[in-house]
């Protein structure tokens, strides 16, 4: 299943399966995970980062947040095998979980590229209100809209050397939205 091709240039692809896992329960999701609000630090200046957040993987250290390693649950490597076999790549060792209770909640530009992420492919999973995700090029800036919604997949392979991505804030939005991001270390 080849889902649809959001962008392709040279070997960067973002790929969507609308509603795959549509049938997950995005409450039963948040119950199982042990969410966080952390400080972040960017650009010198600390605060509270504007969503709720778990790991499951090896210790990991971004924006000053250092998380420990933790075994990734078997309700998440259920789910980890089945986007392995979806994209034909080994399982993924390690899920970011992010929770946005509302519009107001975001991610800003940024990319994945910590060294000890391989950035061959991040699957990335959505339950709850659609969002609109967004990926542009970091030298042309053409950008790509991607609205996101219950049970989407979305995959980023190589994605991480020339693109930025973000979940800009949207006032209208006023239910959660989770979002897992399954990630190889290398």
């Amino acid at each position: 299943m080849d889902g649809l091709t959001v962008l392709s240039s040279g070997a960067a692809r973002c790929r969507q399966w609308p509603g795959l896992l549509a049938a997950e329960s995005l409450d039963e999701w948040v119950e199982r995970i042990p969410w966080q609000q952390n400080r972040i630090t960017v650009y010198g200046k600390t605060y509270d980062e504007p969503r709720l957040t778990a790991w499951f993987g090896p210790a990991y250290r971004y924006s000053s947040i250092d998380w420990p390693a933790t075994q990734i649950p078997v309700e998440l490597k259920a789910l980890n095998n089945h986007l392995a076999k979806l994209l034909e790549c080994p399982p993924f060792d390690a899920v970011l979980c992010n929770l946005y209770r509302d519009g107001q909640d975001a991610m800003g530009w940024h990319r994945d590229n910590e060294l000890e992420i391989d950035p061959a492919v991040i699957a990335s999973v959505s339950f709850g209100a659609s969002r609109d995700f967004k990926v542009r090029h970091r030298e042309t800036k053409e950008g790509w809209t991607v609205p996101l919604g219950h049970g989407d997949v979305l995959s980023m392979e190589h994605l991480q050397a020339d693109y930025d991505h973000a979940l800009p804030r949207r006032a209208r939005v006023d239910a959660p939205r989770l979002n897992l991001t399954f990630r190889h270390f290398r």
